[in-house]
């Protein structure tokens, strides 16, 4: 991986949307595959329990099976939710993104789920003409809730520039340690009908554009940090209680 040396990391807002998260999918061209780079990762207090209780195995070595990334986001504005609500539902994610009000955010991502385990993160689709033939996309895939709101009851939450990059480090990361990755797909590309996310907010070019050139700042070490959800600012209670309860449908397959 080709890191800018001596680069900050930027927090703030990342640029505009990219329109129809339906169409968001490109594929790693084998040429490219970069060197190995550790991920700025925290395990989640319910790693554990979300891995043995929302999991399966994958019924395949893991370097054999995997050949997709799948984008996600939460639709509601904690990481907590979303862990919540995989804990209520048969839902998982291999790794969370916080957002700018988490005290992880600029800091490191949450692994949520053991990679050599299938997450639940896509439901029973037809993928078959997107991916080709295989097993089904959970067995083959690695799932990622960047949190953010997409819009729920028409409130616009830009992704920040450091959850683009942790994004786009996740996948790098991915593509050195797994020789048959190819996809990076968004979950509305694979279930249109029924899923938006990661929403007409995200910068999908400008994400695909820093995996495929490599083209990342360097990364900070992490702090260490309270691992409780901080308290809401200003600009997440704006969000209310309608967003809450929109929330609820988040982070399902």
């Amino acid at each position: 991986m080709t890191n800018t040396a001596g680069s900050s990391i930027e927090t703030g807002s990342s640029t505009t949307g990219n329109g129809n998260p339906a169409t968001f999918h490109f594929t790693l061209p084998p040429a490219g595959r970069p060197g190995f780079s550790s991920l700025k990762e925290e395990l989640h207090p319910a790693f554990g329990w979300l891995t043995k209780n929302r999991a399966r195995s994958r019924k395949r070595d893991v370097f054999e099976s995997i050949d997709t990334i799948v984008i996600h986001a939460t639709a509601g504005y904690a990481t907590e939710h979303a862990v919540d609500t995989w804990k209520a539902r048969k839902a998982s994610a291999h790794w969370i993104i916080p957002d700018e009000n988490e005290a992880g955010h600029g800091h490191f991502i949450w692994a949520t789920v053991a990679e050599a385990k299938a997450a639940y993160h896509v439901g029973n689709v037809d993928y078959a003409s997107i991916l080709g033939d295989g097993p089904n996309v959970n067995d083959r895939s690695l799932g990622v809730e960047l949190v953010n709101t997409q819009n729920v009851q028409y409130y616009r939450d830009p992704y920040s520039r450091w959850q683009i990059d942790m994004l786009a480090r996740i996948v790098l990361y991915a593509w050195a340690k797994y020789p048959n990755l190819k996809h990076v797909i968004s979950h509305a590309k694979l279930d249109p009908t029924r899923r938006t996310d990661p929403g007409e907010n995200f910068p999908w070019e400008e994400f695909k554009h820093k995996v495929l050139t490599h083209s990342m700042p360097a990364q900070h070490h992490a702090l260490a940090l309270a691992t409780d959800t901080p308290p809401i600012s200003s600009d997440s209670e704006r969000v209310n209680l309608a967003v809450t309860k929109r929330a609820g449908h988040c982070c399902e397959p």
